[in-house]
């Protein structure tokens, strides 16, 4: 099974929207999302609008079907197991990405993988594999995508 947890992009002061430049860094990651074979069955998102907006871009970017699935419990302060929660609706899916929030996203990639720390910046994207059922500390950590390297797909 493939766990995605994607931080949320860079948001306005209020947090509710995300800025011009979140949305654009957004936009310019679906070529290297792409190339990855980034290919959420599911995509599971905090209900803040900052959120679901970012799972937007990351629909349109990947040209999924289907549309986000906003979910409470990935609301801040969520936990591995409400995330586990969440996914156990979508029992049939192999592949899911969780768009969340700080620092529970860094939290749950350190706890799933055994990691002594890990950092997960606005829009920042890790991939989490596993040989069985996602438990914690039987996580293998595939790779974590920094931000920064969106702005490299636009030039």
């Amino acid at each position: 099974m493939i766990l995605y947890f994607l931080r949320h992009a860079e948001a306005e002061a209020g947090g509710d929207r995300l800025t011009a430049g979140g949305e654009a860094a957004m936009r310019a990651a679906g070529g290297l999302w792409r190339r990855l074979n980034l290919r959420p069955e599911v995509v599971l998102s905090s209900p803040l609008p900052r959120a679901l907006q970012t799972a937007e871009l990351v629909r349109e970017g990947l040209a999924l079907s289907d549309p986000p699935v906003a979910d409470q419990r990935l609301s801040p302060g969520a936990e591995w197991g409400d995330l586990a929660r969440a996914m156990a609706e979508h029992a049939r899916s192999r592949s899911v990405l969780f768009v969340g929030h700080e620092p529970d996203l860094s939290r749950i990639v350190q706890q799933l993988t055994g990691a002594a720390s890990v950092r997960m910046r606005k829009g920042g994207l890790a991939c989490v594999e596993f040989y069985g059922i996602p438990e914690a500390g039987t996580g293998e950590l595939a790779w974590l995508l920094d931000p920064d390297l969106y702005a490299l797909e636009e030039e």
